[in-house]
């Protein structure tokens, strides 16, 4: 089993402050709501993002149970899937950080103070930062296969095991200069709270 940055996840305070004194300075965003302005931390820019591959799941009939984002640094999420039509009992997940995209597995134990650990996971996805609808997509690939009988991934059958067994190195959370968190701020709930729609040019 294993737990991406593991040994180097601390509290994102005290990373933020390591990256200033390296000289990098990540910002958050300010997004404009009904009630004023909603300022997003920058350690939680992929709040969007996560809001955007829930709803995906949705759509596609797969209910989340619960989710959260980790206070560590790298940036992670989690999102926890129960489903009563699986031939095993367990409770899956679906694990991101901006380092190694997602993974999914059988889930242990995880929450905002401690970082997930999946039994018999897998890394999907061939980006850091998938679109929702083929995150989804494989999500729902993925389930429909394990509601089958013998077809639990890690089961004695001929089939060739979907997705990588270790962690891909898309990037570093220090790259705080490399467009990641332009690729977030694309992902802000586009709804409540929500971006205002741009004044229309002169001339337009």
């Amino acid at each position: 089993m294993h737990v991406p940055g593991h040994q180097g996840r601390v509290k994102a305070g005290a990373q933020l402050d390591r990256l200033a004194a390296w000289g990098r300075r990540p910002t958050g965003t300010d997004v404009v709501t009904p009630r004023g302005v909603w300022h997003v931390e920058w350690q939680e820019l992929h709040v969007g993002y996560l809001h955007d591959v829930y709803l995906a799941l949705v759509r596609r009939a797969i209910q989340p149970s619960d989710h959260w984002m980790a206070e560590f640094l790298p940036r992670s999420a989690s999102i926890l899937i129960e489903d009563r039509e699986l031939v095993e009992e367990c409770v899956l997940a679906l694990a991101w950080d901006e380092e190694s995209g997602w993974r999914f597995g059988s889930f242990v134990r995880g929450d905002v103070h401690c970082p997930t650990l999946l039994r018999r996971q897998r890394y999907f996805g061939g980006d850091v930062l998938p679109e929702p609808a083929e995150v989804g997509d494989t999500v729902l690939a993925i389930v429909e296969r394990l509601r089958q009988p013998r077809r639990w991934w890690w089961g004695h059958h001929r089939e060739q095991p979907w997705g990588w067994h270790y962690p891909p190195a898309y990037r570093s959370y220090r790259d705080v200069d490399d467009g990641f968190d332009d690729r977030l701020r694309e992902h802000l709930p586009p709804d409540v709270p929500y971006v205002a729609p741009r004044e229309p040019s002169a001339g337009a």
